[in-house]
């Protein structure tokens, strides 16, 4: 038995090269029983139980963020009870963001230079439809934002937000339209002009694939939607200790060609933090970036 509760260790240098999986396991569990008080936990110290996981207790406790998930998704053991992986993630960092859209737009005009009008949604979980439109399969992002620029041209954000996650290795289905250079996913790359000729065959490895199937969805729907939106951005949040995000946003930025690698961003938790906190509007939400820094950064 570990300090913090049962801990499912790592052993493998391949798997878990610099530790930062297995220590954010057991900080997640050390929050559990020093933070939220919880000394029971279901199967790892990182698991909360079903009853205080149906409480919300995965969630910050305020801003409606738990009445947003249940409307989201029903009960579900990975969003609800796993402290540790990153799906509940974007509810906890977007919802108050959304709550204030004057904050959500100075936060990410720090961002986009000032270029920022109006925020005009926000979505969780988000792919549009039909998919059959897109990319015709299961890719979303964990936040999609729309908004206008000074310009008063429209704009979109697709975020990933990542915690411990690294590549992944490729299902049976993916890999049959990934090696079909005919593909939806060739043709948006080709469409979208944003890629340097010579690294297609790259943005298939495990570490890119992802990154790239995101990036590409929003090219798609600036491809199929050009008289509404003129910009899309991909940012994707992780933190700083996170070395394979480290590693493998300077390689996929590389891969863009050099007027275009501005469309794709890599922003630590850290600095997100930091521009929170730069432009935080009161007390409440004080609080609440002072719990975010305590829940996932170490």
């Amino acid at each position: 038995m570990e300090k913090y509760g049962k801990q499912r260790k790592i052993e493998d240098d391949k798997t878990d090269p610099t530790g930062f999986l297995n220590k954010a396991r057991e900080h997640q569990s050390k929050f559990r029983l020093e933070n939220l008080n919880l000394l029971d936990y279901d199967e790892y110290g990182n698991y909360l139980t079903e009853n205080d996981a149906k409480k919300g207790l995965n969630f910050y406790n305020n801003f409606g963020i738990f009445t947003v998930v249940k409307e989201y998704i029903k009960f579900n053991k990975n969003i609800y009870q796993n402290m540790l992986r990153s799906e509940h993630i974007p509810f906890n960092l977007f919802i108050p963001l959304d709550n204030n859209k004057i904050y959500l737009k100075n936060v990410f005009n720090e961002i986009f230079n000032g270029e920022i009008k109006l925020i005009d949604l926000l979505k969780i979980e988000y792919a549009p439809q039909p998919k059959e439109k897109y990319l015709n399969d299961k890719t979303s992002f964990d936040v999609y934002i729309e908004y206008t620029r000074d310009d008063d041209k429209k704009g979109i954000i697709g975020i990933e937000i990542k915690y411990t996650e690294r590549g992944y290795k490729i299902g049976k289905k993916e890999c049959i339209e990934i090696n079909n250079y005919e593909s939806i996913y060739y043709e948006i790359t080709n469409k979208s002009n944003v890629y340097k000729d010579e690294i297609i065959i790259k943005l298939q490895d495990d570490d890119y694939r992802q990154i790239w199937r995101n990036h590409l969805l929003g090219e798609s729907i600036l491809i199929k939607n050009t008289d509404k939106f003129k910009y899309f951005t991909s940012i994707t949040f992780y933190p700083q200790k996170n070395e394979h995000f480290n590693i493998v946003s300077k390689q996929y930025k590389n891969f863009l060609k050099e007027e275009h690698k501005d469309k794709c961003l890599f922003i630590t938790y850290e600095k997100l933090m930091e521009l929170l906190s730069k432009h935080c509007p009161d007390d409440n939400y004080k609080k609440w970036i002072e719990y975010l820094n305590t829940r996932y950064i170490f």
